[in-house]
Order: C-alpha cells, then sequence, then structure tokens
C-alpha cells in the first residue's frame, strides 16, 4: 500500500489509548492511518459491514484471539489480524498464529510493528486483485459456458482420450440422446474402425508443425457414417488439462470459417485482442517460461479517473475514446508483443522483449502517449493512464496470479497520482533462499525422525452416538521430543516436506505402521477401522493405490477397515484428481472421507463429482451451533441433507458435555474429541459404553 494512501485500522484496546499509540508508530513510519477503538469482539463485529478496515489489532488480552480472527476471515477480503501483547515468546508467536493471526508483537517493537504492517498490507493488496482477476475469470468461465450451449458448431473436451464435456450440436450431430450419453466414452467410439490406427497417430502428435486438424470418417449411435474435419486445441477445465475438439462443416467456406474464427478472439472496438484471447496467449507463456524460455512482462494499463472522463464524453463518446486509446497502445506493438483490451478501460500487453531496457523503455512510451487530449466532436478531455508491471517467472502458477500482480502495481501507480509505472516486486523472492535454506533443514531433521523410528501414531476414538457396534479411531502423527514426549509434526515441517516431495515416504511409514498396529490388535481378538489423512501429493502418485493393495493383502487386512480423508478445499482445488483417487479406493474395498466439511457456498455439490462414505464437519459448523440457533439449525440441515445421500457423518473437537448434547440434538452419527478421550498411543478405549 502507498504511503500516501489511508490506512484504516481498527484496535481492539488491552491499554489505554493503545490504538492511539499504534496510529502514532505508523504515522511515524510515514503512514496516513486513521484508527478506530473497539472494547471487545462484539464492538468490533457490528461495526466491521459499515466500515472500512484494512488491518486489526488484537491485544490478546483484551479479546479472544482466535474469534477475531473468525470475524476477520468473514470479512470480503479478508482483513488480516496482528495480535498485540506485553510479552512475547515463541510458543506465544505459534500460538497466534495458529489462531490466525498474522503476527505476534511486543508492544514495545515498534520496528516489529512497522515492518509486520506493511508485510500485511500487501498480501491483502495481493488478495484484494487475486480475488478481482478470480471474479473475472468465473464470469468469464460463465461467458464461455453459454457461449458453447448457444454455439453452432459441435464443441467437445476430452482428457485422456476420453470425453468430459459436449455441447448440443456435438451431441445431435452423432445421433445422441443427451450429453450423458457421451460422458467419459473413448472418442475413438465415434471414429471409424479403418481409421482408428491413423486417428490415434494424429492424436499421439497434433500440434506438432502446426498440424491440429484431421480428416476423418465419423460414425453416429445408429452406425451410419460421415466424413467431417477435427480440429483440435489444448484447453482448460476445473483448472486441469485437456483437448477441445471441434467438428467443422465441410461444407462452409475455410475463409469465412478463419475469419470468423478470428473475430472470435478480437475486440470490435479497439482491433486489439480481447480477453479470451489474452488469457490464453498468457498461459501461453506461462508454459514456455517453465519449459526454459525466456521470461516475459505483462502490463496492466487502466485510465486515470475514467468516471470523470467517461461524465465530460458522455457514454456515447467513450466508444471513440476507448478505440483512440485502443490505437495509441497498438502503435507501441513490435511482433514480440500481445495487446489486448482486457476490460471497460483496462489494456493489456504481453511483451517478450529480450533486455528489461526495452521493456522499460515501452513501458513509459505508452504513458507518455497516453497523457493526450482527445476529442469527441465538439468535446475534448485530458486523459492520463497508469501502468503496472509485473513479471513471468518459474513461480507462477497460473495466468489469474501474474493479472492480480500487475494489477496491484498498477493501483500503486494511481495511489501517487497517476500518470505512473509502478513494479510488482515479489515479497516472496526476497525471502526465498531463507526458505530454501529452512526446508533443507527441517527435511533433514524429518529425515533423521523416519531412520531413528521417532515418529509415533496416535489414536482418538469416534464414538457412535446413535448405536452401532464398529470401532473407529482418528489416525493423528506424532513426532517424540527431546525428552521421549510426543508432539504434533510443526505445519512448517510439513509444509517443508511436500514442497521437497519427501512427504510422500511419511505417507507410506504412516499407511505402513497404521496396518501394523491393526494387525496387531487383530491377532488380540480385536477389530477396528482407522481414519487415515494423506498428503496432497498422495492424490497424484499413482504407485500408491497398487501399493496399498500388496499391504493389505500381505496382512490379510479388511480393505474396509482403512478410511482415507481429505479435506473439502483439497477436494474443491483438485476435483478430478482425487474423485479418481476415491473411485479406485472404492474398487479396492477402501472408504473414503470428506473432512474439514461444511464452509464452501455449495458443499453437497463436492458429491456430484467425488464419492464419500463418510462427511466430517469442519469445527467452525459444528462449534458455532452450540452458541448460534442459526448455526445450529443450519447445522440440522445438513445432517439431514447427508444422511438422504447416505452419508454417515462425524462431528470433531468435541470438548464439553454441552456440545455432545447439541450433536444429538442435531442428528450426528459419531463425534471424537478430548471430552471422549484424548489422543492415545494405542487402540484401547472401551465402544461397549457408547450410546
Amino acid at each position: 500500500m502507498n504511503k500516501d494512501e489511508t490506512i484504516h485500522i481498527a484496535v481492539l484496546e488491552g491499554a489505554p489509548d493503545e490504538a492511539e499509540l499504534i496510529a502514532v508508530a505508523l504515522r511515524n513510519a510515514g503512514h496516513a492511518v486513521r484508527s478506530y477503538a473497539f472494547k471487545g469482539i462484539k464492538e468490533l463485529v457490528g461495526a466491521l459491514p459499515q466500515s472500512r478496515v484494512d488491518l486489526i489489532y488484537c491485544a490478546t488480552e483484551a479479546a479472544d484471539l482466535a474469534a477475531t480472527c473468525r470475524a476477520a476471515r468473514g470479512c470480503e477480503d479478508h482483513v488480516p489480524v496482528i495480535a498485540i501483547a506485553t510479552g512475547v515468546d515463541t510458543k506465544a508467536v505459534v500460538a497466534a498464529m495458529e489462531a490466525g493471526a498474522h503476527d505476534l508483537i511486543m508492544r514495545s517493537q515498534s520496528d516489529h510493528l512497522r515492518l509486520a504492517t506493511r508485510r500485511a498490507l500487501e498480501i491483502s493488496r495481493c488478495r484484494k486483485g487475486m480475488r478481482r482477476c478470480r471474479q473475472a475469470f468465473e464470469e468469464s468461465e460463465k461467458r464461455c459456458q453459454a457461449l458453447l450451449g448457444s454455439s453452432r458448431d459441435a464443441i467437445a473436451y476430452i482428457r485422456d482420450g476420453m470425453h468430459i464435456y459436449s455441447n448440443k450440436v456435438y451431441v445431435e450431430m452423432f445421433g445422441l440422446k443427451d450429453s450423458d450419453a457421451l460422458e467419459g466414452m473413448p472418442i475413438l467410439d465415434l471414429i471409424g474402425e479403418d481409421e482408428h490406427d491413423r486417428f490415434k497417430e494424429f492424436l499421439s502428435g497434433y500440434g506438432r508443425a502446426g498440424k491440429k486438424a484431421v480428416e476423418v470418417c465419423c460414425r453416429r449411435d445408429d452406425g451410419t457414417e460421415f466424413s467431417a474435419v477435427m480440429d483440435l486445441s489444448p484447453a482448460s477445465v476445473n483448472g486441469e488439462s485437456c483437448t477441445q475438439v471441434v467438428i467443422r462443416d465441410k461444407t462452409v467456406d475455410e475463409s469465412v470459417l478463419n475469419e470468423l474464427e478470428a473475430l472470435k478472439f478480437q475486440d470490435s472496438a479497439t482491433g486489439l485482442y480481447n480477453r479470451q484471447a489474452f488469457i490464453g496467449e498468457l498461459e501461453q507463456a506461462i508454459a514456455d517460461v517453465k519449459s526454459g524460455a525466456r521470461p516475459g512482462v505483462v502490463f496492466y494499463v487502466d485510465i486515470d479517473n475514467f468516471a470523470a472522463v467517461r461524465g465530460a464524453m458522455g457514454i456515447g463518446g467513450m466508444d471513440t475514446v476507448i478505440a483512440g486509446i485502443g490505437k495509441i497502445i497498438a502503435a507501441h506493438l513490435d511482433n514480440d508483443d500481445f495487446g489486448a483490451r482486457f476490460g471497460d478501460h483496462v489494456f493489456t500487453v504481453l511483451s517478450r522483449q529480450a533486455g528489461i531496457k526495452l521493456i522499460n523503455e515501452k513501458a513509459e512510451e505508452i504513458v507518455k502517449s497516453l497523457n493526450t487530449v482527445i476529442e469527441v466532436g465538439e468535446r475534448s478531455m485530458h486523459i492520463t493512464a497508469s501502468l503496472g508491471m509485473a513479471s513471468i517467472h518459474n513461480s507462477v502458477s497460473s495466468p489469474y496470479e501474474v493479472l492480480a500482480f500487475a494489477d496491484a502495481a498498477c493501483s500503486a501507480a494511481k495511489a501517487r497520482g497517476g500518470n505512473a509505472i509502478d513494479v510488482y516486486k515479489d515479497p516472496a523472492k526476497e525471502s526465498e533462499i531463507k526458505e530454501t535454506q529452512d526446508d533443507l533443514r527441517r527435511v533433514s531433521l524429518l529425515q533423521k525422525a523416519l531412520k531413528n523410528n521417532l515418529f509415533k501414531l496416535f489414536f482418538q476414538p469416534i464414538i457412535g452416538l446413535s448405536g452401532g457396534t464398529e470401532e473407529m479411531y482418528d489416525v493423528l502423527l506424532r513426532l517424540a521430543g527431546e525428552k521421549g514426549e510426543a508432539q504434533s509434526v510443526p505445519a512448517e515441517y510439513m509444509l517443508a516436506a511436500e514442497r521437497t516431495g519427501m512427504v510422500m515416504l511419511i505417507d507410506r511409514w504412516l499407511v505402513s505402521r497404521a496396518l501394523h498396529m491393526l494387525a496387531e490388535k487383530r491377532r488380540r481378538g480385536g477389530d477396528a477401522s482407522l481414519c487415515i489423512r494423506l498428503s496432497s501429493l498422495a492424490y497424484s502418485d499413482e504407485t500408491l493405490l497398487p501399493w496399498l493393495l500388496e499391504r493389505m493383502q500381505a496382512s490379510k487386512m479388511k480393505p474396509s477397515s482403512l478410511i482415507f480423508e481429505v479435506a473439502e478445499s483439497d477436494a474443491a482445488a483438485h476435483i478430478n484428481q482425487i474423485a479418481a483417487f476415491n473411485r479406485n479406493l472404492k474398487k479396492i474395498g477402501c472408504r473414503a472421507m470428506l473432512g474439514r466439511f461444511g464452509v464452501a457456498e455449495a458443499p453437497f455439490k463436492l458429491f456430484k463429482s467425488v464419492p464419500v462414505d463418510i462427511i466430517k464437519f469442519h469445527p467452525e459448523v459444528t462449534g458455532a451451533a452450540g452458541t448460534d440457533p442459526a448455526a445450529m439449525e443450519k447445522l440440522k440441515n445438513m445432517v439431514v441433507g447427508a444422511h438422504r445421500l447416505n452419508k454417515t457423518v462425524i462431528a470433531p473437537r468435541v470438548e464439553n458435555a454441552e456440545s455432545m448434547a447439541v450433536l444429538f440434538q442435531c442428528g450426528i452419527d459419531r463425534a471424537q474429541g478430548n471430552f471422549i478421550q484424548e489422543p492415545d498411543a494405542a487402540m484401547r478405549y472401551d465402544f461397549s459404553g457408547e450410546t
């Protein structure tokens, strides 16, 4: 955030005049600050919807830090929370961050306050940019879905040779009743048998040397055949790569088709490319960089004071203004540049020119040229523009990420008064070397733990609330400390293991050890089912399930004894991958669980794609039901919905008798928590006392 921009802070005060003291410290650092003091969490929650708040400071002795963080997460832009305390140690910092705070600061440390504030505001600014880009992406996807459905072309999407989507024209072309009949069908089933080999050869090498279309003999559902041209191109559905197939009518003139194809990617007002074309080009640029090509740079150009320009020129005159701006930008584009009108008054440029000097000169030329007067009839208006720059490098994961960075840089340029250029500086880059070194140190310790058998499994019972005889335990990974005490594996250690791939070894150790302990229990005449959480990398490990099946057969274990849990957020982010994993789990007889369930906007939609047997609610969902009648009613409705779908429902983190009573009323099937029993190194809970 630019220092000239006013920061609006909310302070849950623990000491007299704490809000003013924090504001003074920030003003001394050069920030313009407006502070609001609150005496408690209820007062803050009531003010948040009506007030602009960029940052919350919470005195740990004045308010419940976890509740404050939950309230902050409920805001549209997820307001950062910084905890304030008189005394600070490592345990207190860890506890504050686990509660959701961005940082914990000692009152006397004004330098720490300044640096933490700057970092929190930068992250918040990036989050807002990402939200805007995500909204734009979702709107774009909706428009694309509508266009696909209304297109007169026959269009389908395939992955690994199988149909995953087809529009009405495509379905009708092959004489089928609806798209469900095509879903999961190999595309080869629609090709004449005599041309299978030729078509498979084309699929394996399409796109090379510019070859993206093939003429084939297609076969309808009734066995009749027809000749068609299939045009293939790379695409993405739900964030996963696939192939778009367009079947074109050979009777239409090829030049007309080419002209129509070009118009799909052109902005009619400026002659530049449109948003859809720019996203596609940016996706390709990101892939090229990851393959070793030279980095590119994205320019995000936004007209300053656009509302004033539109008011002066009128809605009708804005077409002329936009066209003029597009012409100015186009005049500065070279063969290595790709320019587009990205929004109403936003233009983007992808430049792959070699040398930062040339790129900077181009950015300066564009901003200088846009500092001009545009005339529409008898009216004229002086305009300026701001430009944000963000580079494409190996760590960029999507076009929307780099666009969010460029947008954030453009906002910073506008905050300086406009007619300016700003370059996005990735705060992660500054700590990248340190993070790598920390990862190596943490992974080394985890490797020693595996080698020296320092990992331990603990078990927490999941008891039935409405009958049932199944003994069920949640499996928890622990690490032996210096004095032999078992402790949770620090989150940063597991993240380091994921980043380096070492977590896959931990996954296999966990499963092997769980199977061994379950086999021991069976030899003593007992039995149980175990709920196991794997890392996110496990679901992309194609060798894991064959290995698991081999281990189960060797130990003569019932597959249904193992229940594998995946978090709702992970399932939503990797829906196709986890859906395939869970389907294969069910094939070998294991069960699947969806954990931390119920916080998404429409959580039951996941069940259409991801097969699960059990759901475990997010602690916030069940915890809120004990104090909020509306939350309790919502929980009851979700339980009813889950039972209609034959899902077993589990409530976690039950800490007192009052919570148990609420869960009974809501119809929860099973529960776990320290009130029932704390995690134990052995499976020895007496389930005979279950309700």
